[in-house]
């Protein structure tokens, strides 16, 4: 999930962000900059399609495209209270094209929509984040449901299933702090304890809080912020008769070769450097020979592509060329300039 890059572009515009911008501001300096900061190429119209009224008759500010899913984008000014008209019209563009998803925007609010609910167009609505939201939570929201890998796998309900679960955690955890923290101040200062770390410990163990209050009073609650993990990119290659899955870390410049994966039992006599790195990967136990092929037992990191791709082929490879993604494009596709 992209989030920092999201965060970086939610703080930024809250920066200049004064009088409610119109429609195209909204369009240029907010929505844009958010989808490409999630991940999304702004430049390819295949990716980020502008406004086209389709042979429907119906038409969204942008549908956006990536792997199997797609959902239209309707767009108003931040000042533009929204209408019913705004719902309906971006659900039924998103209808006509195939997808059961909108998002409906004044860059400031963003409503998702649902076309397979029932009722009528505020029924619709799954999902609401705000960019008044505390602290980085509106960042976290939408970086959730713009993240390009969400889309690619078409697993948009689960993202905002997602959304919604920490949505209720935060509201919870609100009450909490609104209930809970009188009573361990109350205990702190009749007992002249001198944190009111101390104080939460002390409640909880009196049974006045339950330990989980007292995590989240403390900051440990679930939806307390958690750091970003890498993304990573699931890649396959399959040199006769073996067969390897990797994951990607375009952060990390790392390759990981799952366990499980095969690899060819021959090695090309001129591959003497892949022998020996496979000799000691025997050694250790990391491959087992079967006979047949090699199989990884655990996973191993390679710093390039071609590394792991010789280890698995029993000869030199170009990794940007043979390891193939989920779409079947080489992973020179996912290269950085």
């Amino acid at each position: 999930m992209p989030f920092s890059e999201v965060q970086g572009a939610v703080q930024a515009i809250q920066r200049w962000l004064d009088e409610p911008p119109g429609e195209a501001f909204v369009r240029q300096c907010i929505v844009l900059r958010l989808l490409q900061a999630a991940g999304f190429d702004i430049w390819n119209p295949d990716e980020v399609h502008p406004e086209e009224t389709n042979v429907t008759g119906n038409r969204a500010d942008f549908l956006i495209r990536r792997g199997r899913g797609r959902f239209a984008l309707e767009l108003k000014g931040m000042g533009t209270s929204l209408q019913a008209r705004d719902y309906q019209q971006a659900l039924n563009y998103a209808v006509s094209v195939g997808t059961r998803w909108a998002i409906v925007t004044n860059g400031r609010v963003w409503l998702v929509l649902d076309e397979r609910r029932d009722g009528d167009w505020e029924a619709k609505i799954a999902l609401r984040v705000e960019m008044g939201q505390e602290g980085d939570t509106f960042a976290s929201d939408l970086a959730a449901l713009l993240d390009p890998a969400v889309w690619e796998r078409d697993h948009f309900a689960q993202a905002v299933e997602g959304v919604q679960q920490r949505q209720q955690q935060r509201k919870d955890e609100a009450r909490i702090r609104r209930d809970k923290k009188p009573i361990v101040e109350e205990i702190r200062q009749f007992y002249g304890i001198s944190t009111f770390e101390l104080a939460a410990d002390a409640a909880s163990k009196m049974g006045r809080i339950t330990e989980a209050e007292r995590d989240v009073l403390l900051g440990k609650g679930a939806s307390a912020p958690q750091p970003d993990p890498p993304e990573a990119i699931t890649f396959s290659y399959a040199p006769a008769g073996a067969r390897a899955t990797a994951l990607f870390f375009p952060s990390l410049s790392l390759w990981i070769v799952k366990a499980g994966s095969t690899a060819r039992r021959e090695v090309k006599a001129y591959a003497a450097a892949i022998g020996r790195r496979r000799e000691k990967l025997l050694q250790a136990g990391i491959l087992v020979d079967d006979g047949r092929v090699l199989t990884y037992q655990r996973d191993v990191e390679y710093r390039t592509p071609s590394a792991a791709a010789g280890d698995v082929a029993g000869g030199s490879k170009n990794g940007w060329d043979v390891w193939h993604d989920t779409l079947g494009r080489p992973a020179q596709h996912h290269r950085s300039e």
